[in-house]
């Protein structure tokens, strides 16, 4: 919110108007060195407005005229602290949701600004921009990170957050092609309901290290991993998920399978596989019913072996995780852990959440309730 315009009434109080209410003009009544608000004239053409509104009006008012800190004087007597502006950025890929984000960005302000933030702005531009901004927002001690984009945005955020003494709460506003995250913790996929959520309840997240970096939803090890990891912009802006499935289906003509050892809490599991699974959530790949016993806070790797089968067994396999039985299936080895080491006794690339990352062999950790997500 911005004020635009103010001036003096025959009385001597202020009339103001700001950008969020280009209708409407408030009254501010001039009390010994600061200001109050005295009348509200309302226009029907300007959205409702409420008391953190009217607040953030005073101070706007105050700030221009040089009077603030009367104002936070008042405001420190009146709550027993100083006043504390609530601060927030946003960190948007443009390019995600076939570059929808610049639209979607002045409603976050709108949506924030009412509940008394003030907001900053990044757009990144290359891999890694949003991990460093995140950093940067953890630095200046700020309140929320919103992260708008898909699942390698999220992964980023994640990255600059999960390391830093305060991390900020995140926001999550899904753009991409499968928006995994948001599934797992009920946000909306619809962008607009999904800023709805921001600035109000919160609930903590779980997420996994990888040696010396963290991930928020799966990884994957197989041929049909690596093929989902290359998976191009191009796909998935025209198919979807199912870019995903396509290119997992092309490997099945080769089906090559491939040793892995799993150190878990439990026990050592050792397989001739197709693929390896550690998922965070109930979501992967758009599939919401992989894992339905995981949490998003539950402090666990739910992880999975599809063992070396022939091409009709791997159809049921497939069948039973479109029903929800995955887990269930007498190929499939399930088990639950907090920590892991993966092994092979080949070269093996991990995909994680959606990107090709280490190789084999490396160490994995939940790292339990780490960040705290805005909820419906």
């Amino acid at each position: 919110m911005k004020l635009v315009s103010w001036t003096y009434t025959k009385r001597y109080n202020i009339k103001a108007v700001f950008n969020r209410f280009p209708h409407s003009n408030v009254i501010f009544r001039l009390i010994h060195k600061y200001y109050f608000i005295y009348i509200v004239n309302w226009s029907e053409n300007d959205p409702p407005v409420d008391k953190v509104d009217l607040e953030r009006m005073e101070m706007l008012l105050n700030d221009e005229l040089g009077t603030e800190q009367f104002y936070r004087n008042r405001r420190s007597r009146k709550q027993g602290g100083p006043l504390h502006m609530k601060k927030a950025m946003i960190i948007a890929n443009p390019s995600s949701g076939k570059e929808q984000a610049a639209e979607y960005i002045d409603h976050i302000n709108m949506q924030l600004e009412k509940l008394g933030y003030e907001t900053e702005k990044r757009l990144t531009e290359g891999e890694g921009d949003a991990t460093r901004f995140a950093k940067e927002a953890c630095e200046k001690k700020m309140d929320a990170v919103i992260a708008m984009g898909g699942d390698g945005t999220m992964n980023e955020t994640v990255n600059g957050l999960a390391e830093q003494p305060h991390r900020p709460v995140m926001g999550v506003v899904p753009l991409g092609t499968v928006n995994d995250f948001a599934r797992a913790l009920n946000v909306p996929l619809d962008p607009e309901e999904a800023i709805a959520v921001l600035g109000g309840s919160t609930r903590p997240a779980d997420i996994g290290r990888i040696n010396d970096h963290y991930f928020l939803n799966i990884l994957a090890i197989g041929g049909i991993a690596e093929a989902a990891g290359e998976v191009t912009s191009a796909q998935k802006t025209t198919l979807g998920p199912l870019a995903y499935l396509v290119e997992g289906l092309k490997t099945l003509k080769e089906k090559t399978p491939f040793p892995i050892t799993v150190e878990a809490d439990d026990g050592v599991y050792e397989e001739e596989a197709l693929i390896f699974l550690a998922a965070l959530t109930n979501s992967v790949g758009g599939f919401e019913k992989l894992a339905p016993e995981a949490e998003a806070a539950d402090g666990l790797f739910h992880c999975f072996i599809v063992k070396d089968v022939a091409l009709p067994k791997l159809l049921r396999i497939g069948a039973n995780l479109l029903k929800g039985d995955f887990q269930e299936d007498p190929d499939v080895l399930y088990f639950r852990t907090k920590k892991a080491k993966v092994r092979s006794t080949i070269e093996l690339l991990a995909n994680v959440d959606g990107d090709l990352d280490d190789p084999v062999p490396f160490e994995l950790e939940v790292l339990k309730g780490h960040i705290d997500v805005f909820i419906p």
